[in-house]
């Protein structure tokens, strides 16, 4: 027998709260999917955990978990994501990978189809101090099916190494130059600034 939406939506917060009750000290997050297991979730972005969140027994022990892979699948901006989560403080995990288009969950190689996306989130998690109070970074991505068994831990050193070189770039970005551009809403110079930075040629 099929369930409505609304009684779908309802058992989620049943069983949420029922985690909730069992311990007073456990936190629970929820990792948003658009289309897993199936072609719909009744979680597919952090607006909808966030809502989720706010009708359990005790919303600040319910947080949220972000793929980058899962935003781009909900047609989304991973890092404009991480923002609206992190200004509600309840951005607790992030998953780091990439995806090419709104398919099946690839989990590719961070920064592997949009360095400029690899880089924002970076920025983004740097700007607010992400990991500071028991948050977490993890590289959710997995090897390529035909790939030789002695090579097929190469995708999670890729991945550490695009996040470290975006991390090393956030560090160099000059936010007073960005402030002036914006300022003179010269903004082509400030993108092209962008560009030459992650290209290493600033």
């Amino acid at each position: 027998e099929s369930k409505s939406q609304v009684e779908i939506v309802k058992q989620l917060v049943d069983a949420l709260n029922q985690m909730l009750s069992y311990d007073s000290k456990i936190k629970v997050m929820i990792e948003t999917k658009p289309n897993e297991p199936i072609d719909r979730n009744v979680c597919p972005t952090l607006g909808h955990a966030l809502a989720v969140s706010a009708a359990t027994i005790d919303p600040s022990r319910v947080g949220t978990l972000l793929e980058t892979a899962h935003a781009v699948l909900a047609g989304l901006d991973p890092a404009a994501e991480m923002g609206f989560a992190l200004a509600m403080g309840k951005l607790w995990g992030v998953h780091l990978n990439d995806q090419n288009g709104m398919k099946f969950d690839e989990d590719k190689n961070f920064g592997a189809e949009n360095l400029r996306s690899a880089f924002n989130q970076i920025k983004v998690l740097k700007e607010h101090n992400f990991c500071a109070n028991g948050e977490y970074i993890g590289l959710d991505v997995k090897t390529m099916r035909t790939q030789k068994m002695e090579d097929s831990f190469r995708h999670i050193e890729t991945s550490l190494k695009v996040a470290k070189a975006m991390e090393e770039k956030v560090n160099r970005y000059d936010y007073a130059f960005a402030e002036e551009c914006i300022k003179d809403r010269n903004y082509e110079k400030l993108e092209c600034y962008v560009l030459e930075l992650i290209m290493g040629l600033k």
